[in-house]
């Protein structure tokens, strides 16, 4: 499985970079247990992401996080990522606007954290924690506590 993160705003505090780069390296750790092999973040304009989106592969999930979107428990979310035939899922998470329509319309599915609205760091930080729980479902880690 494969994994991209592409997002549009820059983190404004060096607390939240930190903690995005915790839960990034715990993922990047995945590669070893042969649960991930590749995670990438990117920091992208909407020109980016339309080209991202214009490359889309049948292979490929794209996920949109946007407040209008589905909820999921971590072991639904867990099985969204991990039980399925796709062999990379691009996340795409908006600026201070929000993503596109195009890119909301041209997404497989939406994502919502919560019904509450996020700054796109704090949504950047959450979403890798629950890769993260996903994965500790998927080997039945005890990180995640039923």
């Amino acid at each position: 499985m494969n994994i991209d993160l592409i997002y549009q705003d820059k983190f404004k505090f060096d607390y939240e970079k930190k903690l995005f780069e915790k839960y990034k390296n715990r993922i990047e750790a995945l590669k070893e247990k042969k649960i991930l092999n590749h995670f990438k973040e990117v920091q992208c304009s909407n020109k980016k992401i339309s080209e991202i989106l214009k490359n889309k592969k049948k292979s490929d999930l794209f996920i949109s996080l946007d407040e209008t979107g589905k909820t999921f428990t971590s072991k639904e979310f867990s099985n969204l990522i991990f039980n399925n035939n796709f062999k990379k899922i691009v996340f795409f998470i908006g600026g201070t606007d929000g993503l596109t329509e195009m890119t909301l319309d041209q997404s497989d599915q939406i994502l919502s954290l919560s019904k509450m609205t996020f700054t796109h760091s704090f949504a950047a930080i959450i979403l890798l924690e629950q890769i993260y729980r996903s994965a500790t479902i998927k080997i039945n880690h005890p990180y995640h506590r039923n």
